[in-house]
């Protein structure tokens, strides 16, 4: 059996198991950052967060045992090549005439949205890792006690004033102390002292009052120094202040209107599913994939591949994401309709101004979407067929099959990314629980990096070679 046909076989159930993972995989990212800002129960918080986060290692686990029961990891041409001999083997038997223009074509909907869905996800794993390395997990042992006491924000008199500091950073509140303060208490009680460090403007006197924390029930319980703008957060359980809190989740809206963006970018906001008056087509074959684009800048790791097509009018460009490698050989100078939105991008105010949806459609029924620039577009007009103007009735007896190599993303990820993601996952599982600094940050510094490092393997995918890894 041939590596092609080897790979083909489990194409459909590679695109459901890469669904259902990125899709669980998002929704578990999105949770764990949502739940750390606005839960209030800590250990329920802590629960459903890890809860989360195991969804997320079952996914790792699936893919891995995934890419086990295949005979190991597949490299992005092979991928091609399988789809490539799939689609040629159905189109044997065909007799509708290839030469016609397509009026209809696979959407570009599912590669859109998993394109915006990647995006998002990195933003949300990096927001939500800063956001675990910055809250605080739960109530320190004293407000917890004072809490469950009943604790109110009170005025204490300062009774004793020692061991004043004047912090090194100039700040709002300069200056530190220990004092001993008389708790305000009932009348007919007995006053209650507690020891508080708080921090002022100004170095303390005796006789001066102080904000405190402490429960009126049981005073002997002690106080905490504070008011509400700096205690208030933490007393009602919040892993940080509101401010910090709107701050993060403003940074997440921005990072949606990026990966809305990038979307624009790489593949346009239209599905480009159906063809009309404002697209053309013009007949060419493929000739080969570059890797400088029209500048002479060598492309790098993650940026579109460049497919050459040679038209009526000239070489076109062509910028999909079919991978380094481009089209398999038996696709070289194969005829094709290159079609593209001759509309799109001829108004500055249109979104993605500089470029076009485009797609190539082979004769033999396959579909590969991408981008054209609106110049190189423009310049192949005159030679193209305007497809409101043909005439062509609907070709539904002509089966066409989208080629999108990125749908199999099981088979082709490196071990190591997924090695990476399990060590992520451990350090946010840490920074869940209340431990010291010591390792707190060294666990956040190196899931953050760990997830740039997992994105950055992901990328360089594009010239996997095409050896199977051997399954351990």
């Amino acid at each position: 059996m041939s590596n092609a046909e080897a790979t083909r076989a489990p194409f459909a159930s590679s695109i459901a198991v890469a669904a259902w993972c990125g899709g669980l995989g998002l929704l578990a990212t999105g949770s764990v950052l949502a739940l750390w800002l606005f839960g209030t129960d800590a250990d329920l918080r802590r629960l459903l967060i890890l809860t989360c986060l195991a969804g997320l290692l079952i996914c790792v686990v699936v893919v891995a045992l995934r890419q086990r029961s295949l005979g190991g990891r597949s490299s992005v041409g092979d991928i091609a090549m399988a789809e490539c001999a799939h689609v040629v083997d159905e189109a044997r038997g065909s007799t509708h005439e290839a030469a016609d223009p397509p009026r209809t074509l696979p959407s570009r909907r599912g590669q859109q949205l998993r394109s915006l869905a990647w995006v998002v996800g990195i933003a949300t794993a990096l927001l939500g890792i800063l956001a675990l390395s910055v809250g605080a997990p739960q109530r320190s042992e004293q407000i917890e006690r004072i809490h469950a006491a009943g604790a109110v924000f009170g005025v204490a008199t300062a009774e004793k004033i020692s061991d004043v500091r004047r912090k090194s950073s100039r700040g709002k509140d300069p200056y530190t102390a220990t004092v001993t303060v008389r708790l305000p208490a009932a009348t007919g009680e007995v006053p209650v002292s507690a020891v508080v460090r708080p921090t002022t403007r100004r170095p303390l006197s005796v006789g001066d009052p102080v904000s405190v924390l402490y429960a009126p029930a049981q005073p002997q319980l002690g106080a905490v120094a504070g008011d509400e703008r700096s205690l208030g957060a933490e007393l009602r359980g919040e892993t940080m202040p509101a401010y910090l809190r709107w701050l993060f989740v403003a940074a997440w809206f921005l990072s949606c209107l990026g990966a809305i963006s990038h979307v624009s970018k790489r593949y346009g906001l239209r599905a480009f599913s159906r063809l009309g008056q404002k697209d053309r087509a013009i007949r060419g074959r493929y000739v080969r994939v570059v890797d400088f684009d029209s500048s002479g800048r060598r492309k790098s790791a993650g940026e579109p591949t460049c497919v050459e097509v040679q038209t009526d009018a000239g070489i076109a460009r062509f910028h999909t994401s079919v991978g380094r490698h481009g089209m398999p050989e038996p696709m070289e100078r194969c005829p094709l309709w290159l079609c593209w939105d001759a509309q799109r991008g001829a108004r500055a105010s249109r979104f993605s101004s500089g470029t076009t949806p485009a797609a190539l459609v082979f004769d033999q029924g396959l579909v590969l979407h991408g981008m054209m620039k609106v110049d190189e577009a423009q310049a192949l007009e005159a030679g193209g067929v305007s497809l409101g103007k043909t005439g062509t009735p609907p070709q539904a007896d002509r089966p066409l099959h989208l080629m999108d190599v990125r749908s199999h993303w099981p088979m082709y990820v490196a071990p190591l990314m997924l090695r990476i993601c399990v060590v992520v996952i451990a350090c946010a599982a840490l920074l869940t629980f209340d431990v010291g600094n010591a390792w707190r940050w060294p666990a956040g510094v190196v899931a953050f990096l760990g997830v740039w490092a997992a994105v950055g393997v992901y990328v360089s995918d594009d010239d996997a070679s095409s050896e199977r890894a051997t399954a351990t």
